[in-house]
């Protein structure tokens, strides 16, 4: 079968947005189920963002495929669902799918006619079986799919029905290495910043952690699982690009691992400068694993620092202090580690917190601060108890940049302090520059060439954003949410706090508490501390754990109910 797999353009040319401007990454998520049936079947896959508007169409025309798949973010829902509306107007036999997290996390949302197959969890497995049934179905057009685990279709009476949920793929080395070569067209033109040509990849999946404004953890269901030492450095090696950027949600999570990692890239003479996304508490607590990780080619780390105040970390679940953070970019800039901060403004700020913030910035030196808007993100604890208040409904405003609940300040002003953050931290990016160039000259050597280049990508972006009208621009026409109906204001919305309290769902105005869970006691506990646990929970019961189950699961619940 001919098999089409699109990646969308994340947002309309003229909007805000950070992705294809500070970064571009491999669609991951398209050559990893591509690698599941590209053996037997004629699988291509476009990458939207990369490419001009009119390839999907002529695309469709010319390669007529007999299925269409498309993934999902939630800012990339609408651009998703024009994919396969779009494939139903010029191949109307095609299997139109979409997968993702945000079908998986708000299926309703892709309950579309010209939309066939929703794809929920993980895909790989579930992909194959769906192209296997397809294959067999495809000529009689029966588009039921009884039976795979992981599907929501319709069926022939046109109700949409919800199979099984699939089970997470345990070994993650038993599943096939991404197929780049289904990308090779766009060889050299995936970065970060000035990392680039960069190949991406990835050597874990899920978080331990629950951030109440995150939905990794709810998608791999609070589960972190991790390839072999021997895995990821094959993919390093396969990479002909230079950089590589490593994709897992948490890479800092496991020190028995790193701690092989370190020892495979040492043992096979790997030469890759690489990045990753870690938590800051890790690096604070263990300077020398990440001492090691810079030995082993690691030059950058993208980490959610969130905020300058202990009780916004606690009333996020972050579980970590702002102290923590201070103490792991020291850590990062001893050992030549580029820090890309990502930080949270809430709309009910005021001038002075935004200057505090900025202030605390520039005193950490971080080296790409990336100032963002508390958004309570579809499929996360945050939305399911402000979705009643909400100035919009409109996905295309859920990007971090835009505030969707009501604003202290007048609109106008808010956006203006938000807007002077690249301004205002520019002191932080000239130090953490000044420092790389100290650290690591032969990655400046590297990254020279693509100084004028990656200037010339963002200059546009830079004057859009410095401008808060843009802000207002995005937003015109599209604040009409529940809580725009119903005329909230900032004191309507109840943002929860460092008293451990949930915030109160006021959308009925009956005093009802809001689903969110409520705050615990931070425990630091890594993942990898759970054998020692586990051995100690043994010891005392005199019990081999290698033979007893059942410790197993109690120390794992345990360890998950206190991360």
């Amino acid at each position: 079968m001919r098999i089409l797999l699109v990646m969308p353009t994340p947002f309309e040319t003229g909007r805000l947005g950070l992705e294809n401007v500070v970064w571009l990454s491999e669609p991951v998520a398209l050559t990893a189920i591509g690698a599941m049936v590209s053996d037997r079947h004629d699988v291509r896959v476009i990458d939207m963002r990369l490419e001009p508007e009119e390839t999907l169409a002529k695309t469709l025309v010319s390669f007529q495929p007999h299925l269409v798949g498309t993934t999902s973010m939630t800012t990339d829902v609408y651009q998703a669902k024009a994919v396969l509306r779009m494939t139903r107007e010029i191949v109307p036999s095609a299997l139109t799918v979409v997968g993702g997290h945000a079908p998986t996390l708000q299926p309703q949302e892709f309950d579309e006619p010209y939309i066939d197959v929703i794809v929920q969890g993980e895909g790989e497995h579930t992909f194959k079986a769906l192209v296997d049934r397809w294959q067999a179905q495809h000529p009689a057009g029966d588009r039921t799919f009884e039976g795979i685990d992981g599907l929501r279709y319709t069926d022939a009476n046109g109700a949409r029905v919800t199979n099984g949920k699939r089970a997470q793929t345990v070994s993650l080395d038993d599943l096939p290495m991404p197929n780049r070569r289904l990308i090779q067209q766009y060889q050299g033109r995936y970065f970060f910043t000035v990392a680039r040509p960069m190949a991406s990849i990835f050597t874990s999946r899920g978080c331990s952690f629950d951030c109440n404004f995150c939905a990794i953890w709810e998608f791999y269901e609070r589960r972190t699982r991790f390839l072999s030492a021997k895995k990821i450095v094959d993919q390093m090696e396969a990479c002909d690009e230079p950089f590589v950027f490593v994709l897992d949600d948490n890479f800092l999570s496991n020190k028995k691992r790193i701690a092989e990692l370190c020892d495979e890239i040492e043992r096979r003479g790997v030469k890759k400068f690489w990045m990753t996304q870690g938590r800051t508490d890790f690096v604070a607590d263990n300077p020398e694993i990440i001492e090691r990780l810079s030995k082993a080619g690691l030059v950058g780390l993208l980490s959610g620092f969130e905020s300058n105040d202990d009780d916004n970390l606690e009333a996020l679940r972050k579980k970590n202090s702002w102290e923590k953070n201070k103490r792991a970019n020291e850590i990062l800039r001893d050992n030549g580690i580029f820090s890309t901060g990502i930080f949270m403004v809430r709309a009910d700020w005021e001038k002075h917190q935004f200057d505090a913030l900025y202030e605390y910035i520039n005193s950490l030196e971080i080296g790409i601060p990336l100032v963002t808007i508390l958004t309570p993100l579809p499929g996360t604890q945050l939305f399911r108890a402000y979705q009643d208040q909400l100035l919009t409904t409109d996905y295309r405003l859920f990007d971090l940049l835009h505030a969707v609940l009501p604003t202290k300040l007048p609109r106008e002003e808010f956006y203006k302090h938000f807007a002077r953050s690249a301004d205002d931290t520019v002191t932080s990016v000239n130090k953490a520059i000044a420092n790389m160039v100290k650290k690591r000259p032969d990655l400046i050597r590297r990254i020279v060439p693509n100084v004028l280049w990656f200037y010339a990508r963002t200059w546009r972006y830079q004057r859009v954003h410095r401008d808060y009208r843009s802000f207002l621009r995005d937003e015109e026409g599209l604040l009409n949410g529940p809580g725009q109906q119903r005329m909230l204001t900032w004191r309507d919305v109840r943002y929860p706090g460092a008293e451990n309290e949930a915030p109160i769902d006021q959308s009925a105005n009956d005093g009802k508490r809001s689903n969110l869970i409520p705050l615990r006691i931070p425990k630091r506990t890594w993942v990898d501390d759970v054998a020692d646990a586990q051995a100690r929970s043994a010891h005392k019961n005199d019990i081999h754990p290698a033979t007893d189950t059942r410790h197993a699961t109690d120390v794992s619940n345990a360890v998950e109910g206190a991360a």
